[in-house]
């Protein structure tokens, strides 16, 4: 979604498991890498695509080696997540920025 701020992330490939895809998506766009351990499922969205439904898991991410640094997108930036909500994002993302909040 051109022009959004987005949760990383992205298609599971078959054969991967969530995280994998999580994992796999982390080093292709932050170039950082983590191990499933050290994620956290927190909450999930769904939002109608078209003729599919658009299912977005969001883990914490608490260990990680490397510096993030986008590979693919541009520019990136550490907020807190009550500031998300000021942030144009996709629909699908908002109802996951209030239960990071409550979390973190």
């Amino acid at each position: 979604m051109a022009g959004l701020w987005e949760f990383p992330g992205g298609k599971v490939e078959p054969g991967e498991t969530p995280e994998e895809a999580l994992i796999r998506e982390l080093k292709e766009e932050l170039g950082i890498s983590t191990h499933k351990s050290c994620l956290a499922p927190v909450t999930f969205a769904s939002e109608p695509l078209g003729d599919r439904d658009l299912l977005l898991l969001l883990y914490i991410c608490r260990k990680w080696t490397g510096v993030p640094r986008l590979h693919h997108a541009s520019p990136m930036q550490w907020v807190r997540p009550a500031e998300m909500f000021s942030l144009p994002m996709p629909p699908a993302d908002l109802p996951m920025i209030g239960i990071l909040d409550a979390l973190v």
